[in-house]
């Protein structure tokens, strides 16, 4: 009975601290239980059996324990030896000051920040959860996302860059994937949002961390974040209270002045704040911030006064969550007080978690004295560690402190979440000055770039991502770079303004502690003046504030992409060429050049596809199209489709049936032909230019000998001509192999095959002329395949139909599309039934339907695109295929051909299929099925004409003629019949 007495009374308190807590809920979500000002208790309700687990856990603490879960202590995520002093040090700081938590650094080095890592920080969250008698709070500053912090990991922009989006559903997005990621890394507190309202041009060390200037916008932004944070399980930090966005000084260095009014802080400053108690935020981080209004003292900060953190944080606006000091080794703090003292200071006023005192130990030790002389009393010290325990078992750290480290792949850094990240960058741009409307640039044009990448600070090589993205937009790029530490701005000399067409000055300013400004250097901002002064178009990108305009009068285009991410410099290279509208504007107002917050100029993407001609244009090709209609009528095919593409625009027609029966459905103009050896150019020529461009692990040669990659083909006959045969003469079509050979009759596979052209004997010496050969190109693409390890389709879908748009591009249909499909002939030699959806020529079929001379079906509209996309120097849709210098490679006549055929393509010839006016820069092919493509560059034009003109059969040969026809007319519509004709 006893017994039972004693544990009745143990309940007793445990019992009234839930009533207490149930009732204060109840009184603080009641509109008549609520003061004046105050908001929502973000206290989180725990179960009656977690709050008697909590309190359970508190009564058996001795008074060094529950001193130590104040102290929230630092370490590196990168590999640490158990036997290293860092690692003894977190040992001591588990074991001995029995520290509550840690947060995860970055730390310095000569070549600048060096970040820590995923798995080593979840490894060493792993080994401290496990010594750790309590279970540990593990926090990061990740208001950019863990990329901010880890080497790895989804990277956001800033937040000002977020809000300049304008849709707080971006916020949550980023708080959400940026809780995922933390909590599987072992991260269980997120140092954001920041909260402060950025109403101050000359804020140093809030700046584009801040949402903006409205507090009300604002609010709404760090609720969404906060959202998002604690939805996915972790704790949000709304920083930094009472407000930080109104300084012009760095609370790293020494201690800013809040001064405004009372008035205005409820209306300005602590609006965001009150938001975020409202959304539930789990914690609020002090600013080191003198805020007379508050607290009459001007040497206590905001982390130290009572009147600030118990009067207005905890009384005033009901905050029950816990209170985090921001880190304690700033000057702030360390100008007035030494360590002990200040955590001890830090405490009394009302602070929960004393975050990076700069002596741990000493600290410890001052806790321990203020406890023992009353000077913090039993009763306040429960309060703050009941707070972090109740913090972590809503975490669920009581259940499982520890992170599967084997999952960590799974569940950090997917590309579906940078994704999501580069689009909320992209929404982030703004344009805040463009008089001579440059932008966006024109990416099909031919282009030499100048860029000037400064940073104000230190940084081993300035603008490497924008580097990287402008070097796939350009056909040449010299990059100037200057730092604050390696590479000074007075050193470097501008090249002539006749070696490049545009200049684009990068100015990267971070917002750095301990820096003091958010300013460009003198020397850098000098040498963007001499460039503006060249008369040569110069763009300005400002990758961090958006005051620094305000310096920069000459500057005529202002792009703004408030930080200096990789997702950042991304985005602004899209912006840049049209890839993605401009919509951004500005969440703060830049008061010097009279912009308001909300400006921003909006730019519409350019697509950079082709666009449909408009009926007058269209009506001007009626003469071409009559050819067709007169050749579908004389029976020369049963139908066809027809693109031309003339200066960006095209115009697609369908003409007859599927096939000569009555009944056949009508082609369309997205009908699929099997395009035969236009398999050549758009597949197979293709890849063997990309291939020599070297961005695959092992480059293509054109002038090695054939056999360095096939090396069969050495033992074959005549082995002194064989040995002389190069890749340029297999894509010249000047090897020495015959044209065709019958090898379907006896092959059984494409070994089969192969093995036979290796043994073909030679019928002429190797480029002394040029004989059309399908059997070099079967070779060509058992070439690219033996150097990628992949199939020939796999490639072209890869790197040319996927990236193309050319959904209807493809070696072997599926079964159900053959319907659909143009039949082709009636064979009564090999497969004895009308072919319909598989390859017509019998070598490829033999070979399995995947060759490089035959077996691709496409589309107009799709060989439309591939077109324009060469016409364009190698980009389509802000695609890059091919580099233009590659394009121009590939499309110029060879010698070694005698000037017939460029490399895989054929040339106008007198007589021959493109008709008379094509220029002489002009390119193309035929297919055997009855298709063809001519691009002529020098008018920016493209014919793809497909047919199937053997059905029902190959000795069908009025096309020849009509191809004449219809290219010359297509020409004299156009206004182009007078050039000299061939």
């Amino acid at each position: 009975m006893e017994g039972r007495r004693v544990r009745f009374l143990f309940l007793i308190p445990i019992l009234l601290l839930i009533l207490m807590d149930q009732k204060a809920r109840s009184q603080n979500n009641h509109p008549a239980g609520k003061k004046a000002g105050a908001q929502k208790s973000s206290a989180k309700s725990l179960s009656p059996a977690e709050s008697a687990s909590v309190e359970s856990t508190l009564s058996k603490m001795t008074v060094d324990e529950k001193i130590g879960q104040l102290l929230f202590t630092t370490y590196y995520g990168g590999f640490t030896a158990t036997d290293s002093p860092a690692y003894q040090q977190l040992l001591h700081d588990v074991q001995d000051l029995h520290v509550g938590g840690f947060i995860v650094i970055t730390h310095g080095s000569p070549l600048g920040i060096v970040k820590s890592q995923a798995y080593p920080t979840a490894v060493l969250a792993n080994q401290l959860q496990t010594k750790s008698k309590l279970p540990l709070l593990i926090g990061a500053d990740f208001e950019r996302g863990t990329a901010m912090r880890y080497e790895e990991g989804t990277s956001f922009p800033t937040a000002m860059a977020v809000a300049a989006g304008g849709d707080p559903k971006d916020a949550y997005t980023m708080g959400k994937i940026t809780a995922l990621e933390a909590r599987s890394t072992g991260v269980n507190w997120v140092y954001a949002p920041d909260s402060d309202v950025n109403n101050n041009p000359a804020n140093p060390i809030v700046n584009t961390r801040s949402f903006g200037e409205n507090p009300q916008r604002v609010a709404e932004f760090v609720s969404a974040f906060i959202k998002g944070v604690e939805d996915e399980g972790a704790l949000a930090t709304a920083k930094h209270f009472p407000g930080h966005g109104d300084t012009a000084a760095d609370s790293h260095i020494d201690l800013p002045v809040i001064s405004a009014s009372r008035e205005r802080l409820e209306h300005l400053e602590l609006v965001p704040f009150r938001a975020a108690i409202a959304a539930g935020v789990d914690t609020i981080m002090t600013g080191h911030l003198s805020v007379p209004a508050l607290e009459p003292d001007p040497n206590t900060p905001a982390t130290l006064s009572p009147n600030i953190l118990q009067g207005l944080l905890r009384k005033e606006l009901g905050f029950h969550g816990l209170i985090v000091t921001d880190a304690m080794d700033m000057g702030g703090i360390t100008v007035r007080y030494a360590p002990g003292e200040a955590a001890v200071r830090a405490v009394v006023a009302g602070a929960d978690c004393v975050l990076m005192p700069p002596v741990p130990d000493a600290a410890f030790e001052a806790l321990q004295g203020a406890v023992r002389s009353g000077r913090i009393s039993r009763q306040r010290l429960d309060e703050s560690v009941r707070r972090i325990l109740r913090a972590k078992t809503r975490l669920g750290l009581a259940k499982n402190r520890l992170v599967d480290v084997n999952a960590l792949n799974h569940r950090f850094g997917s590309l579906a979440w940078q994704k999501e990240a580069q689009e909320i960058s992209d929404r982030g741009i703004a344009l805040l000055r463009d008089m001579p409307h440059r932008l966006p640039l024109d990416g099909t044009k031919p282009s030499r770039a100048l860029l000037l990448a400064f940073y104000a600070d230190p940084e081993p090589y300035p603008g490497e991502d924008l580097e990287r993205e402008l070097r796939s937009r350009c056909d040449s790029v010299i990059a100037l770079r200057a730092d604050t530490r390696f590479v000074n701005a007075s050193i470097l000399k501008l090249p002539s303004p006749d070696a490049y067409d545009v200049a684009i000055v990068a100015f990267f300013v971070r917002v750095s502690d301990r820096k003091g400004n958010v300013d460009v250097p003198p020397e850098q901002a000098a040498l963007a003046e001499q460039l503006y002064k060249t008369g040569k178009p110069v763009i300005t990108v400002a990758f961090g504030s958006p005051y620094l305009i305000e310096g920069f009068p000459h500057a005529e285009t202002w792009l703004a992409a408030f930080g200096i991410s990789d997702v950042a410099q991304i985005s602004a290279a899209r912006a840049l060429f049209g890839e993605i509208p401009v919509r951004g504007h500005l969440p703060v107002t830049v008061p010097r050049v009279n912009l308001r917050a909300g400006f921003g100029i909006e730019v519409p993407a350019n697509p950079m596809t082709l666009q449909p001609m408009d009926a007058r244009e269209d009506g001007q090709l009626r003469a071409a199209y009559e050819v067709v209609e007169r050749a579908v009528k004389d029976k020369a095919f049963p139908g066809a489709t027809l693109a031309v593409g003339f200066r960006g625009k095209v115009a697609i027609h369908a003409f007859g049936k599927l096939s000569y029966n009555a009944k056949s459905p009508a082609v369309v103009p997205a009908t699929m032909y099997d395009i035969a050896s236009l398999t050549k150019v758009v597949v197979t020529t293709t890849l063997v230019a990309k291939l020599a461009e070297g961005d695959f692990a092992v480059p293509l040669d054109l002038d090695a000998k054939i056999e360095r990659y096939l090396p069969e083909w050495a033992g074959g006959p005549q082995p002194e001509w064989r040995h002389r045969v190069t890749l340029r003469n297999l894509l010249t079509h000047t090897s020495g192999l015959p044209p065709f050979k019958e090898y379907w009759r006896t092959s059984k596979s494409k070994p089969d095959t192969l093995t036979k052209i290796f043994a073909e004997p030679l019928e002429y010496e190797p480029g002394t002329k040029e004989v059309y050969s399908d059997l070099g190109i079967i070779l060509m693409a058992e070439i690219i395949e033996r150097l990628t390890g992949k199939t020939l389709d796999d490639l072209a879908s890869g790197f040319i139909f996927s990236p193309l748009g050319m959904k209807d591009s493809m070696y072997k249909p599926p079964r159900k599309l053959w319907p659909t499909i143009a039949p082709t002939e009636i064979d009564n030699n090999y497969r004895h039934r009308l072919i319909q959806g598989e390859v017509h020529d019998e070598n490829a079929y033999a070979i399995g339907g995947v060759s490089g001379h035959a077996g691709v079906f496409s589309t107009a509209p799709n060989l439309a695109a591939f077109c324009q996309m060469l016409l364009n120097g190698g980009v389509y849709e802000h695609q890059r295929i091919l580099r233009r210098a590659t394009v121009t490679q590939f499309t110029t006549p060879q010698q070694l051909s005698g000037g017939t055929r460029t490399l895989g393509w054929a040339v106008p010839t007198p007589g021959g299929l493109s008709g008379h006016y094509f220029s002489e820069h002009s390119f193309g092919h035929t297919g055997f099925t009855g298709t063809s493509i001519w691009i002529d560059p020098d008018r920016q034009l493209f014919v793809v004409f497909l047919t199937n003109r053997v059905h029902p059969t190959r000795e069908n040969q009025k096309i020849q003629q009509v191809r004449r026809d219809l290219h010359d007319a297509v020409v004299q519509a156009l206004g182009f019949a007078t050039a000299a004709a061939h």
